[in-house]
Protein backbone atom coordinates (compact mmCIF):
# COMPACT_ATOMS: atom_id res chain seq x y z
CA UNK A 1 0.00 0.00 0.00
CA UNK A 2 1.41 3.37 -1.07
CA UNK A 3 1.77 5.87 1.75
CA UNK A 4 1.22 9.61 1.35
CA UNK A 5 4.50 11.52 1.00
CA UNK A 6 6.30 12.81 4.09
CA UNK A 7 4.75 16.09 5.19
CA UNK A 8 1.20 14.96 4.49
CA UNK A 9 0.48 14.51 8.20
CA UNK A 10 1.47 17.91 9.48
CA UNK A 11 1.00 18.48 13.24
CA UNK A 12 -0.81 21.58 14.34
CA UNK A 13 1.14 24.51 15.81
CA UNK A 14 -0.22 23.91 19.32
CA UNK A 15 1.16 20.37 19.30
CA UNK A 16 4.54 21.55 18.04
CA UNK A 17 4.74 24.16 20.78
CA UNK A 18 4.06 21.54 23.46
CA UNK A 19 6.47 19.12 21.83
CA UNK A 20 9.31 21.63 21.81
CA UNK A 21 8.54 22.44 25.43
CA UNK A 22 8.86 18.75 26.30
CA UNK A 23 12.12 18.32 24.45
CA UNK A 24 13.70 21.24 26.31
CA UNK A 25 12.82 20.05 29.81
CA UNK A 26 15.73 19.14 32.12
CA UNK A 27 16.88 15.54 32.46
CA UNK A 28 15.63 15.33 36.03
CA UNK A 29 12.88 13.54 37.92
CA UNK A 30 10.79 16.72 37.68
CA UNK A 31 11.46 16.99 33.94
CA UNK A 32 10.35 13.41 33.39
CA UNK A 33 7.12 13.90 35.35
CA UNK A 34 6.35 17.14 33.52
CA UNK A 35 7.06 15.59 30.12
CA UNK A 36 4.81 12.61 30.85
CA UNK A 37 1.93 14.93 31.80
CA UNK A 38 2.35 16.97 28.63
CA UNK A 39 2.65 13.82 26.51
CA UNK A 40 -0.54 12.37 27.98
CA UNK A 41 -2.41 15.59 27.22
CA UNK A 42 -1.08 15.77 23.67
CA UNK A 43 -1.80 12.15 22.78
CA UNK A 44 -5.34 12.38 24.12
CA UNK A 45 -6.34 14.81 21.39
CA UNK A 46 -3.71 14.20 18.70
CA UNK A 47 -4.47 13.16 15.15
CA UNK A 48 -2.01 10.41 14.29
CA UNK A 49 0.32 9.71 12.62
CA UNK A 50 2.37 12.90 12.57
CA UNK A 51 5.28 13.81 10.31
CA UNK A 52 8.06 15.31 12.40
CA UNK A 53 11.62 16.43 11.71
CA UNK A 54 13.67 15.90 14.86
CA UNK A 55 17.44 16.32 15.00
CA UNK A 56 17.54 16.02 11.23
CA UNK A 57 15.56 12.77 11.15
CA UNK A 58 12.28 12.83 9.19
CA UNK A 59 9.94 10.45 11.00
CA UNK A 60 6.31 9.50 10.50
CA UNK A 61 5.37 8.99 14.15
CA UNK A 62 2.47 6.82 15.29
CA UNK A 63 3.38 7.16 18.99
CA UNK A 64 0.72 4.95 20.59
CA UNK A 65 2.32 1.56 19.89
CA UNK A 66 6.05 2.12 20.23
CA UNK A 67 7.78 3.15 23.45
CA UNK A 68 11.08 4.01 21.76
CA UNK A 69 9.33 6.33 19.36
CA UNK A 70 7.48 8.11 22.16
CA UNK A 71 10.67 8.42 24.16
CA UNK A 72 12.66 10.00 21.34
CA UNK A 73 9.85 12.36 20.35
CA UNK A 74 8.98 13.65 23.81
CA UNK A 75 12.04 12.98 25.97
CA UNK A 76 15.19 12.80 23.81
CA UNK A 77 17.28 13.64 26.86
CA UNK A 78 16.14 10.34 28.35
CA UNK A 79 16.04 8.11 25.28
CA UNK A 80 19.59 6.80 24.65
CA UNK A 81 21.02 10.31 24.81
CA UNK A 82 24.63 9.28 25.53
CA UNK A 83 24.48 6.39 23.08
CA UNK A 84 23.21 8.53 20.22
CA UNK A 85 25.71 11.31 20.90
CA UNK A 86 28.63 8.87 21.03
CA UNK A 87 27.58 7.15 17.83
CA UNK A 88 27.19 10.36 15.85
CA UNK A 89 30.50 11.79 17.08
CA UNK A 90 32.42 8.61 16.19
CA UNK A 91 30.77 7.57 12.91
CA UNK A 92 32.98 8.58 9.96
CA UNK A 93 31.25 10.48 7.18
CA UNK A 94 32.13 7.65 4.78
CA UNK A 95 31.42 4.95 7.37
CA UNK A 96 29.15 1.94 7.55
CA UNK A 97 26.53 1.72 10.30
CA UNK A 98 24.71 -1.55 10.96
CA UNK A 99 21.49 -1.34 12.98
CA UNK A 100 20.33 -4.75 14.21
CA UNK A 101 16.78 -4.43 15.49
CA UNK A 102 16.33 -1.06 13.85
CA UNK A 103 12.72 -0.59 14.98
CA UNK A 104 11.31 2.45 13.12
CA UNK A 105 14.80 3.73 12.38
CA UNK A 106 15.68 6.35 14.97
CA UNK A 107 19.36 5.37 15.12
CA UNK A 108 19.57 4.68 11.39
CA UNK A 109 17.92 7.95 10.43
CA UNK A 110 20.20 9.91 12.75
CA UNK A 111 23.20 8.14 11.20
CA UNK A 112 22.03 9.43 7.81
CA UNK A 113 22.43 12.98 9.10
CA UNK A 114 26.23 12.55 9.42
CA UNK A 115 27.01 10.09 6.62
CA UNK A 116 28.00 11.48 3.24
CA UNK A 117 27.71 9.99 -0.24
CA UNK A 118 30.19 7.16 0.39
CA UNK A 119 28.55 6.13 3.66
CA UNK A 120 26.15 3.26 4.17
CA UNK A 121 23.33 2.37 6.55
CA UNK A 122 22.22 -1.24 6.95
CA UNK A 123 18.97 -1.39 8.94
CA UNK A 124 17.67 -4.83 9.97
CA UNK A 125 14.09 -5.22 11.25
CA UNK A 126 11.99 -8.41 10.95
CA UNK A 127 8.55 -7.25 12.14
CA UNK A 128 6.59 -6.49 8.93
CA UNK A 129 4.64 -3.33 9.96
CA UNK A 130 7.68 -1.91 11.75
CA UNK A 131 9.92 -2.71 8.77
CA UNK A 132 7.49 -0.77 6.57
CA UNK A 133 7.71 2.27 8.85
CA UNK A 134 11.50 1.91 8.95
CA UNK A 135 11.81 1.95 5.16
CA UNK A 136 9.56 5.00 4.93
CA UNK A 137 11.51 6.92 7.58
CA UNK A 138 14.86 6.11 5.98
CA UNK A 139 13.68 7.36 2.59
CA UNK A 140 12.12 10.49 4.11
CA UNK A 141 15.26 11.31 6.09
CA UNK A 142 17.51 10.74 3.10
CA UNK A 143 15.31 13.04 1.03
CA UNK A 144 15.19 15.70 3.76
CA UNK A 145 18.99 15.71 4.09
CA UNK A 146 19.61 15.39 0.34
CA UNK A 147 21.62 12.29 1.20
CA UNK A 148 22.96 9.91 -1.43
CA UNK A 149 24.27 7.55 1.23
CA UNK A 150 23.62 3.89 0.39
CA UNK A 151 20.66 2.54 2.37
CA UNK A 152 19.95 -1.15 2.82
CA UNK A 153 16.77 -2.08 4.67
CA UNK A 154 16.41 -5.80 5.47
CA UNK A 155 13.22 -7.43 6.73
CA UNK A 156 15.06 -10.28 8.44
CA UNK A 157 15.74 -11.54 11.92
CA UNK A 158 19.21 -12.21 13.31
CA UNK A 159 20.02 -15.35 15.27
CA UNK A 160 22.84 -17.84 15.70
CA UNK A 161 21.57 -20.05 12.89
CA UNK A 162 19.58 -19.81 9.68
CA UNK A 163 15.95 -20.86 9.61
CA UNK A 164 12.36 -19.96 10.38
CA UNK A 165 11.82 -18.66 13.92
CA UNK A 166 8.85 -17.48 15.98
CA UNK A 167 8.79 -13.76 16.65
CA UNK A 168 6.57 -12.85 19.59
CA UNK A 169 4.87 -9.49 19.15
CA UNK A 170 3.78 -7.00 21.77
CA UNK A 171 1.07 -4.98 20.02
CA UNK A 172 1.21 -2.22 22.64
CA UNK A 173 4.96 -1.81 22.08
CA UNK A 174 6.09 -3.05 18.69
CA UNK A 175 9.72 -2.42 19.60
CA UNK A 176 9.49 -5.12 22.29
CA UNK A 177 8.99 -7.95 19.79
CA UNK A 178 11.38 -10.78 20.59
CA UNK A 179 12.56 -14.23 19.55
CA UNK A 180 12.59 -15.17 23.22
CA UNK A 181 8.87 -14.87 23.92
CA UNK A 182 6.83 -12.46 25.96
CA UNK A 183 4.40 -11.19 23.30
CA UNK A 184 0.77 -12.13 22.87
CA UNK A 185 0.99 -12.69 19.08
CA UNK A 186 3.34 -15.04 17.25
CA UNK A 187 4.51 -14.81 13.64
CA UNK A 188 7.13 -16.72 11.67
CA UNK A 189 10.17 -14.84 10.38
CA UNK A 190 13.30 -15.77 8.46
CA UNK A 191 16.51 -15.46 10.47
CA UNK A 192 20.14 -15.54 9.43
CA UNK A 193 23.39 -15.22 11.35
CA UNK A 194 24.69 -11.66 11.24
CA UNK A 195 27.79 -12.67 9.26
CA UNK A 196 25.59 -14.23 6.57
CA UNK A 197 23.46 -11.10 6.31
CA UNK A 198 26.54 -8.92 5.94
CA UNK A 199 28.08 -11.24 3.36
CA UNK A 200 24.85 -11.49 1.36
CA UNK A 201 24.79 -7.69 1.10
CA UNK A 202 28.48 -7.31 0.20
CA UNK A 203 29.44 -5.62 3.45
CA UNK A 204 33.16 -6.04 4.09
CA UNK A 205 33.72 -3.31 6.65
CA UNK A 206 31.68 -1.96 9.60
CA UNK A 207 32.44 1.20 11.58
CA UNK A 208 29.61 1.20 14.10
CA UNK A 209 26.84 -1.17 15.13
CA UNK A 210 23.79 -1.05 17.35
CA UNK A 211 22.08 -4.26 18.50
CA UNK A 212 18.70 -4.13 20.25
CA UNK A 213 16.73 -7.33 19.78
CA UNK A 214 15.02 -7.73 23.12
CA UNK A 215 17.06 -10.42 24.81
CA UNK A 216 18.47 -12.16 21.74
CA UNK A 217 21.58 -9.97 21.56
CA UNK A 218 23.71 -12.95 22.55
CA UNK A 219 22.48 -15.00 19.58
CA UNK A 220 23.47 -12.23 17.20
CA UNK A 221 26.72 -11.09 18.78
CA UNK A 222 28.58 -14.17 20.00
CA UNK A 223 28.84 -16.03 16.64
CA UNK A 224 29.64 -12.73 14.94
CA UNK A 225 32.44 -11.92 17.38
CA UNK A 226 33.86 -15.43 17.17
CA UNK A 227 34.15 -15.59 13.41
CA UNK A 228 34.16 -12.05 11.95
CA UNK A 229 37.22 -10.89 10.05
CA UNK A 230 38.97 -7.85 11.47
CA UNK A 231 37.45 -5.25 9.10
CA UNK A 232 33.93 -6.33 10.07
CA UNK A 233 34.50 -5.65 13.78
CA UNK A 234 33.06 -2.18 14.48
CA UNK A 235 35.01 0.35 16.50
CA UNK A 236 31.75 1.39 18.21
CA UNK A 237 29.34 -1.28 19.43
CA UNK A 238 26.16 -0.33 21.27
CA UNK A 239 23.80 -3.01 22.52
CA UNK A 240 20.95 -3.40 24.97
CA UNK A 241 21.69 -4.90 28.37
CA UNK A 242 19.49 -7.99 28.61
CA UNK A 243 21.93 -10.22 30.47
CA UNK A 244 19.14 -11.96 32.40
CA UNK A 245 17.93 -13.46 29.10
CA UNK A 246 21.26 -14.33 27.50
CA UNK A 247 22.38 -17.94 27.17
CA UNK A 248 25.73 -17.20 25.48
CA UNK A 249 28.67 -15.37 27.07
CA UNK A 250 28.64 -11.99 25.34
CA UNK A 251 31.19 -10.37 27.64
CA UNK A 252 33.84 -13.05 27.12
CA UNK A 253 33.32 -12.87 23.36
CA UNK A 254 33.82 -9.10 23.46
CA UNK A 255 36.99 -9.38 25.53
CA UNK A 256 38.45 -11.99 23.21
CA UNK A 257 38.19 -9.56 20.28
CA UNK A 258 39.71 -6.61 22.10
CA UNK A 259 36.61 -4.66 23.10
CA UNK A 260 36.57 -2.44 26.17
CA UNK A 261 33.57 -1.01 27.99
CA UNK A 262 33.29 2.71 27.36
CA UNK A 263 30.09 3.28 29.31
CA UNK A 264 27.12 1.46 30.78
CA UNK A 265 23.97 3.56 30.57
CA UNK A 266 20.50 3.03 31.96
CA UNK A 267 19.58 0.58 29.20
CA UNK A 268 22.66 -0.17 27.13
CA UNK A 269 26.37 -0.86 26.88
CA UNK A 270 28.76 1.18 24.76
CA UNK A 271 31.87 -0.81 23.84
CA UNK A 272 34.81 0.40 21.77
CA UNK A 273 37.63 -1.30 19.97
CA UNK A 274 40.83 0.27 18.72
CA UNK A 275 41.24 0.39 14.97
CA UNK A 276 43.61 -2.39 13.99
CA UNK A 277 43.07 -2.68 10.25
CA UNK A 278 42.50 -0.14 7.55
CA UNK A 279 39.50 -0.41 5.26
CA UNK A 280 39.90 -2.85 2.42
Amino acid sequence: MTQPPFGHFQPNPAFLALLHKCRKLPATWWGKQRAQRIRKKVLKDATLPMDLILEGAALRCFLTDNISERGFVFMPWRFDFDERAFLLSHLPSDGVFVDVGANVGIYSCLALTVLKDKGRVVAIEPNPPVAERLAFNLAATANHNHSRCQITSLQKGVSNQAGSFSLFLDQSNLGASSLKGGGETEIQITCLPLLDLLSDNDIKHVDAMKVDIEGAEDLALVPFLEYADEPLLPQVLIFENNQNQWQLDVMSALKSRGYELHKQTRMNYIFTRKLSDSKP
